[in-house]
């Protein structure tokens, strides 16, 4: 029923005035991203956004939801980042690059490379 009325109010245009604030929130920051990462026309991005916001409700809708900072995530993207800056020979410059300690770059890319390589060789020499 609730999610009926969502997506009357959507398609009356009442979206961003009736809509609940989570889901316009996330119709909004959907449509944003579609514009500047994939160059949606901002009709589209926005009639995406709306879209993806129906489905997070009809999937999701009524439970209790916590959204992490997604710091780990972060520092998962700046480690491949410095790992595939890496050279072989510039451990300092990365260093300064990206305003950690020489010894957490040499930390970072032992363990990438050590991810890389279980992710390569998979069950390769396990029974």
């Amino acid at each position: 029923m609730a999610e009926a009325a969502f997506q009357d109010d959507r398609q009356k245009g009442d979206f961003k005035s009736k809509g609940p604030e989570l889901l316009v929130d996330l119709a909004e920051q959907c449509a944003v991203a579609l514009k500047e990462s994939a160059g949606l026309d901002k009709d589209k991005a926005d009639q995406v956004g709306r879209e993806i916001a129906d489905r997070m409700a009809a999937h999701w809708g009524g439970q209790n939801i916590y959204f992490p900072m997604g710091l780990s995530y972060k520092l998962s993207q700046r480690d491949r980042q410095i790992y595939d800056d890496f050279t072989g020979a510039n451990h300092s410059e990365l260093a300064r690059k990206y305003g950690v300690s020489l010894q957490w770059i040499y930390k970072i890319v032992k363990t990438v490379r050590q991810e890389e390589m279980a992710r390569r060789q998979g069950a390769l020499f396990t029974e």
